[in-house]
């Protein structure tokens, strides 16, 4: 067994870069819904103490088959670690409703892992002993849980699904405040991973927590170092490059890594000639053609002479006449009354 140092690499280079990984004989409590890179990141902690010849006891709650397929989506080979001693795995199959006696239950894993000089444990899935009933027992029940754990000097990481019922929340909670680090892993509706750490004992650092990050993940390779400048959430929960403090690289200097000196001299002679050299002058635009001529429009006919309205007959003054007819007929009709009224009386 290689000598203990006080933290251990979990194979997230986020985490190892600026947490330096995860504390040696304490308890690591990783969450996350089913496919949202719980079980990747258990991978990775397996892939990280198989390099450092660290030797596992692992405890899984899923059949031989599942858990190799889920090792190698990481590149970690479960089946040539369990053949060269590098990994002992203990089968416990999750059945809903059952409670294993706590005590007991670990003191004997822990047995086996001493006997095989393990110094790691994993946990794939801690229900078995930590689910209860009524909900007011789970803060008791995950304090005897860690510290079982922690007096036994393994260094532990236990994985628990995401709650679904309010004593399954209870009990992640107590986990994540009792824990000395507690980790959340989930992806958005792009399939991009990203995980943020809730509880770090002792932290230093200049981190706030939560500290919410995304995580570069290639399939056989699990999660990988991401060159690209470290992502912030913005208000709405995405994650956004900052813009701050990033330059874009001169031309010339896209070409210095791993370039030889003499090479990078005379490109910069080069670019330099070509940068005072003067653009060949324009030639001149051909001449524009004249427009045709526009023929003279034909003339107009002069239009034919209207002829001249006949005249007004001029209108005669009857006024005068109307005037003596009316006055001589009323002369008659007077006339011929007062004859008619002389007759009438003689």
């Amino acid at each position: 067994m290689a000598n203990k140092i006080m933290k251990f690499p979990i194979g997230i280079p986020v985490l190892d870069d600026k947490f330096s990984g995860i504390y040696v004989g304490h308890v690591t409590f990783l969450t996350g819904a089913s496919g949202e890179g719980r079980e990747a990141a258990v991978g990775a902690a397996l892939n990280s103490y198989y390099r450092l010849d660290e030797q596992v006891l692992a405890v899984f709650a899923e059949s031989d088959d599942h858990v190799a397929l889920r090792a190698r989506e990481v590149g970690y080979d479960l089946e040539k670690a369990t053949e060269i001693g590098a990994l002992s795995i203990i089968y416990h199959a999750y059945k809903p409703g059952e409670v294993l006696p706590v005590r007991e239950s670990l003191e004997e894993i822990i047995e086996e892992a001493r006997r095989i000089s393990a110094s790691v444990l994993l946990i794939q899935d801690a229900r078995p002993w930590l689910e209860v009933h009524p909900v007011s027992a789970a803060p008791e029940r995950v304090t005897e849980f860690i510290s079982i754990l922690e007096g036994s000097g393994l260094t532990t990481i236990v994985a628990l699904p995401e709650p679904v019922s309010a004593a399954a929340k209870k009990v992640w909670e107590e986990m994540k405040n009792k824990s000395s680090v507690a980790i959340r892993f989930h992806r958005d509706k792009l399939g991009n991973y990203f995980m943020k750490v809730l509880t770090y004992v002792g932290l230093t650092a200049n981190v706030r927590l939560p500290y919410d990050t995304p995580l570069k993940f290639v399939p056989r390779e699990g999660f990988v170092k991401d060159d690209e400048p470290e992502a912030a959430p913005t208000s709405s929960g995405e994650f956004q490059i900052p813009a701050e403090g990033i330059e874009a690289p001169a031309a010339a200097a896209s070409f210095s890594h791993g370039a030889d000196p003499e090479i990078m001299d005379m490109t910069q002679s080069i670019l330099g000639q070509i940068s005072r050299l003067e653009p060949p002058p324009m030639p001149d635009p051909a001449p524009m053609p004249d427009p045709a001529p526009m023929p003279n429009p034909a003339p107009m006919p002069n239009p034919a002479p209207m002829p001249n309205p006949a005249p007004m007959p001029e209108r005669g003054d009857h006024t005068k006449y109307s005037f003596a007819a009316a006055e001589t007929e009323a002369k008659k009709r007077a006339k011929y009354s007062f004859a008619a009224a002389m007759k009438e009386e003689g």
